[in-house]
């Protein structure tokens, strides 16, 4: 008799790191999907050690494959950081969304507009740095998110004995490396991820955005931007810049309207080529969308209808945030005559992102208790892990 199927999720705060024990046969494959938190939760960090370990015990050493599903530091940053752990593993392959290639750019110009994008906000953090200016903690928690990953990215390309594969729904190669028992759907990404984006509006929106020098201000309100920073920075940090009232005023404004802006559209953007994997074994379907968003969904419903049936495990996207899950998707995934069949994750901490919006979305969760017969959330769990038998 095979071994259950057993889905541990690691209590990392806001973040996600997820081991799952799948059976193949004799044996029992170990999959590591992302191991990170939020730059805003630093409480968190005391628990990775702890994790770490725990996925090295339980896998013996021995993880069969790594998926990071995007570049955020609230999925990658635990691998760099307990990296003395995971140097001492034998990892067999690390998977990516096709987004992450080195060559991506080169390869799809169309999704330059996310890259150009990046390169604005990182100006506006360098200049922030430069002048020591004093930004409001969710717009420095934002930037660090979309910014500070580099090294991260570069150490998990390095982790496997086989090269990286880089997969999207279009670039498959590669996505199932045990056939006879266990069956990878890649959902998404979209290879070009400009498809997320093509709509007038947002690609308008985009482009004004990563015009000329950088940026270039949307429509305000009363003479306010409609974004949540109101102190980006603090008209009180004028003093200490060393430059005129006036200059500061213009810098203030400029970080304020553009550099929100810019920041939300690449976070929404990154999340977007989130990796989604829909894993068939033993008779069970499991669903792991990383943190893709209501355009990625759009996507995913568009071109994998086959796929888009009941499942035995959600993985929620995006923390349980309102954009993260379109609740009409609920009723092909979900349906309430199953109720007693599935479980559900979410994989969240609350009063860590959003105010007008909170994470998780207090409506999404009542959606989702009344659609399985267990949800379970990492959000305030005792130890280090809670788990899951599917």
């Amino acid at each position: 008799m095979s071994a259950p199927i057993r889905v541990r999720a690691y209590v990392v705060g806001f973040g996600d790191c997820i081991l799952l024990s799948l059976p193949d046969g004799s044996r029992t494959r170990h999959i590591l999907i992302d191991f990170g938190r939020a730059p805003n939760d630093a409480g968190s960090l005391e628990r990775f050690p702890a994790i770490a370990e725990n996925i090295a015990r339980e896998c013996n050493n021995h993880l069969d494959l790594v998926v990071m599903t995007h570049e955020h530091l609230d999925h990658i940053e635990g691998f760099y950081r307990e990296r003395a752990v995971f140097d001492r593993m034998d990892v067999d392959r690390v998977w990516m969304s096709l987004p992450s290639h080195p060559e991506y750019y080169t390869d799809y110009p169309q999704a330059r507009l996310q890259k150009r994008l990046a390169d604005a906000v990182r100006g506006f953090a360098d200049l922030a740095r430069r002048r020591r200016l004093v930004l409001h903690p969710a717009f420095s928690s934002l930037l660090a998110n979309n910014l500070a990953n580099q090294d991260r990215i570069d150490y998990l390309r390095k982790l496997g004995r086989k090269p990286v594969t880089y997969l999207a729904r279009t670039k498959k190669t590669g996505a199932n490396p045990w056939p006879q028992a266990i069956k990878f759907h890649v959902l998404a990404p979209e290879a070009d991820t400009s498809a997320y984006y093509s709509n007038a509006a947002s690609r308008a929106h985009g482009v004004a955005l990563a015009a000329a020098s950088g940026v270039t201000p949307p429509a305000a309100t009363d003479g306010e931007p409609a974004w949540d920073f109101r102190s980006v920075p603090r008209a009180s940090d004028a003093d200490q810049t060393g430059f005129s009232q006036s200059d500061f005023a213009r810098l203030r404004r400029s970080i304020r309207e553009d550099g929100v802006a810019a920041a939300r559209f690449i976070d929404r953007a990154q999340n977007n080529t989130s990796l989604c994997l829909l894993i068939e074994v033993a008779g069970k379907r499991l669903l792991l969308p990383g943190d893709a968003e209501l355009e990625s969904w759009d996507m995913i419903r568009k071109h994998c209808r086959a796929q888009m049936k009941p499942v035995d495990f959600l993985k929620v996207a995006h923390h349980g945030s309102h954009n993260g899950t379109p609740m009409d998707a609920l009723d092909t995934l979900l349906p309430v005559r199953r109720a007693r069949k599935a479980q559900v994750l979410v994989s969240t901490k609350r009063n860590v992102y959003g105010t007008k919006n909170p994470v998780p979305d207090a409506a999404l969760i009542k959606e989702l208790e009344r659609r399985c017969k267990r949800l379970v959330t990492t959000d305030g769990a005792p130890g280090t892990h809670v788990d899951l038998t599917i």
